[in-house]
C-alpha cells in the first residue's frame, strides 16, 4: 500500500484560550472549520562572510522566528463567535434562546490562543501546535452569491510539533449554519443601500510585535495598539447615492451584515464613517460604477468605533 500524504481535507484545526501567554492549554480545544490556513513559523538563514577561507560559502546562522499567518473561516452562525471574540474580547451576552452576543472594538486586553493544525492521517501523524497566537484582523467581502468568508490575520509566539495531538478528547464541533453572501446588506442611516454592487471590510488590531534578547528567538507577545476599521463600496453611479456625503466630508452611520430566513444575525455597526470624494470616470457604453474607500471612526455617543452582533444559539464563547 503507498504512503499516506498529507492532505487538507484530512487536516483538521483544534483551538484552546490560554490564561498565560505562550502556555499551551491541557484540554478545552474547541474544533474548527476552516477553508485554508498559512499559519506556519520561519526561521530565516543568512551568512556574514568571513575572508581567508578561500572563496567557498561558509556555515550560514539562523534568524530570528517568524510565526505568522492566516486561517480562512466560513462566516456561520456559530462558530464566528469564537473568532470575534479573540478579535475583540469577550462579549456581552443576552438572552435565553437565540442569544445577542455584542463585541466592541478598542478594549484593552485580548486573549491569545493555541491553535492545532494536525494532519492526524499520515503513517506518522504530525501536529503542529502554535502558542501565543493573537489575532490581528478580520477582512470578508459581500458579493451577490456564494457563501461568506473571512480571513483572520494570526500572530503566535511560536511552533513546535507533535506526534500525538494536544488534546484527544476536544469539545463537540460548532454545527454549520452558513451565511450566504446573497443574503449579505449593507446599510446607510439603517435603510440598505440598494446601488451597491460589492463592498469589502476589514478591522485590524494594529498588533506591535515585542522583540526582546531572548535565546530562542521569539516575541515576547504582540500588542494591540490603534484599531482600525476600513473598507469599500462599489456603487452604481446614479448622480444621488453617497454623492453628497463623499462632497461634504459629514460622517455616515453604516452597517455591514448578513441575515438568515431564521433568527441568526450578524452585522458590524460603525457609527460614524467618512467617504472620500472619488475619481469619476466613464469606462465604455456600459453602466458607470464609483468606488468609495471608507474608513471608520470612534463615536462618543456608542463608546466606540465598531460595534458587532451575532445572533444564534450558543449560550457563550468564554
Amino acid at each position: 500500500m503507498a504512503k499516506p500524504r498529507a492532505y487538507g481535507a484530512d487536516s483538521s484545526l483544534l483551538a484552546a484560550r490560554e490564561t498565560i501567554y505562550g502556555t499551551a492549554p491541557a484540554n478545552g480545544y474547541q474544533p474548527l472549520a476552516f477553508k485554508s490556513t498559512d499559519l506556519s513559523a520561519e526561521i530565516p538563514l543568512a551568512d556574514d562572510p568571513l575572508l581567508g577561507y578561500g572563496r567557498n560559502a561558509q556555515d550560514l546562522y539562523r534568524g530570528l522566528v517568524t510565526d505568522e499567518g492566516g486561517v480562512e473561516i466560513p462566516l456561520d452562525e456559530r462558530s464566528t463567535g469564537f473568532w470575534l471574540t479573540g478579535l475583540f474580547g469577550d462579549a456581552l451576552t443576552t438572552g435565553t434562546g437565540p442569544y445577542t452576543h455584542v463585541w466592541q472594538s478598542g478594549g484593552d486586553a485580548i486573549p491569545t490562543y493555541t491553535l492545532e493544525i494536525g494532519h492526524p492521517k499520515l503513517t506518522t501523524p504530525v501536529f503542529f501546535q502554535h502558542s501565543g497566537v493573537t489575532m490581528e484582523s478580520l477582512a470578508f467581502d459581500i458579493g451577490t452569491e456564494g457563501p461568506a468568508n473571512g480571513k483572520v490575520a494570526l500572530v503566535a509566539q511560536g511552533e513546535a510539533s507533535s506526534a500525538t495531538t494536544v488534546d484527544a478528547t476536544p469539545l463537540t464541533a460548532f454545527a454549520p449554519g452558513r451565511f450566504s453572501r446573497g443574503l449579505g446588506y449593507i446599510k446607510k442611516g439603517g435603510v440598505q443601500l440598494a446601488a451597491v454592487t460589492a463592498g469589502s471590510f476589514l478591522f485590524s488590531n494594529t498588533l506591535e510585535r515585542v522583540r526582546t534578547i531572548r535565546p530562542d528567538g521569539k516575541i515576547d507577545g504582540a500588542d494591540p495598539t490603534i484599531a482600525a476599521c476600513s473598507g469599500s463600496m462599489t456603487v452604481r453611479f446614479d448622480g444621488a447615492t453617497l454623492v453628497a456625503e463623499a462632497a461634504s466630508g459629514t460622517p455616515l452611520v453604516l452597517e455591514y451584515g448578513f441575515a438568515t430566513a431564521g433568527t441568526a444575525l450578524l452585522k458590524f455597526e460603525m457609527a460614524r464613517v467618512f467617504l472620500p470624494k472619488p475619481k469619476y470616470s466613464i469606462a465604455g457604453p456600459g453602466g458607470v460604477e464609483v468606488g468609495y474607500d471608507w474608513r471608520a471612526a470612534f463615536d462618543a455617543a456608542t463608546g466606540s468605533m465598531l460595534k458587532v452582533t451575532l445572533v444564534n444559539d450558543v449560550g457563550s464563547y468564554t
